[in-house]
């Protein structure tokens, strides 16, 4: 153990709502956007440790996961694959030992490392201008004249490459034209952003009103079985249809990273928090992409933010709660001391080769 390790005697539960030295939250969530798209990469860093030491990575990857999509999108399109990797190592370092001991990752040396990594690169990643949703109008969209003038699909074709047999039928003619827009006839990001929204809210009204909107189970989502008939799917199914079409091979990596990164922890309520995810999956289809941008453009500053990330945990360790016995310290050390013998275990044996 040393001088930057957390020695906490609270459980995960005690964190609930707040951050490791007692900030609410939702606050820390917001002030380290601010800090990213200031390119405060010091502060971010530690407002990402708070989270970190209370336990709460859904929530730092939620917040990674936003600003990604809905600050950098096009400035940093190859950003998505980047992400998707650190997310796949982070899920490594969490099975090798600390499933149901998530605190415990907070000392982990490779943890806050990847982390550092990943705050760094966000910070000094092109932004552009910031996504914001398309509003829809409950008592207008859905009147069927009205739904009549925003028709612009010149067949009813276009959504039958993927619009299946259980699918619900008073969705095709959104997702024919929500197929139309992101297609290389239409290519308008806005008119397709539109149609997203309209699904969405459709899905809404009918939940609202105890009515299911399911559609037929899509394989290709890395979800759970019992959410793999959201309607959500059918979306996707039209964006990687369009996106083979292309036969891109870095348009489909970055989409299919994309698709992964929704897919994070997934439930039916995070469609609508998510949103930004597809925005920039259908501008990969419909704006002009620069992929010649580097993923990382200041490795070397990278590198020493990385090296020195113990300095903030130091700070943090400032407001932890220490055993306030002896006895109690002891008891502390060892059963710390038994769980980072049962990981460095677990780790040997996981790098031997056959």
């Amino acid at each position: 153990m040393n001088d930057t390790d957390i020695n906490d005697i609270r459980s995960a539960a005690e964190f609930k709502g707040i951050t490791f030295s007692k900030f609410q939250k939702i606050k820390v969530k917001t002030e380290l956007i601010n800090c990213l798209l200031a390119a405060k990469v010091e502060p971010a860093c530690y407002w990402a440790g708070e989270l970190i030491c209370a336990g709460h990575f859904i929530d730092l990857w939620e917040t990674i996961i936003l600003y990604v999509s809905r600050y950098i999108h096009l400035g940093n399109p190859k950003l998505p694959v980047y992400i998707d990797m650190r997310f796949g190592n982070f899920k490594e370092i969490m099975s090798s030992g600390y499933v149901g001991n998530e605190l415990a990752l907070r000392n982990n040396p490779k943890i806050r490392q990847l982390f550092a990594e990943v705050i760094s690169l966000l910070c000094h990643s092109k932004k552009k201008h910031s996504l914001v949703s398309i509003k829809i109008h409950k008592q207008e969209e859905f009147n069927m004249s009205y739904m009549a003038s925003r028709l612009k699909a010149p067949s009813i074709d276009f959504a039958h490459a993927v619009f299946k047999n259980d699918d619900p039928k008073e969705l095709y003619i959104a997702i024919n034209e929500l197929a139309y827009h992101i297609c290389q006839k239409s290519k308008n990001i806005v008119s397709a952003c539109y149609w997203l929204e309209w699904i969405l809210e459709f899905e809404t009204i009918c939940k609202q009103n105890k009515e299911v909107c399911l559609c037929e189970t899509r394989t290709f989502a890395p979800v759970l079985d019992k959410f793999r008939n959201d309607s959500i799917w059918i979306v996707w199914d039209v964006i990687l249809n369009e996106a083979k079409k292309k036969a891109d091979p870095l348009i489909i990596k970055t989409i299919n990273a994309l698709l992964d990164m929704f897919s994070i922890k997934y439930t039916s309520g995070v469609k609508k928090r998510r949103r930004y995810i597809i925005y920039f999956a259908m501008a990969l289809l419909t704006e002009a992409v620069d992929f010649s941008i580097d993923i990382i453009t200041n490795k070397h500053e990278l590198e020493m933010i990385v090296k020195k990330i113990n300095v903030i945990y130091k700070d943090i360790k400032k407001n932890e709660e220490s055993p306030q016995t002896d006895y109690l310290f002891n008891g502390t050390q060892v059963k710390q001391s038994s769980l980072e013998k049962t990981i460095e275990r677990l780790a040997k044996i996981n790098s031997v080769r056959v």
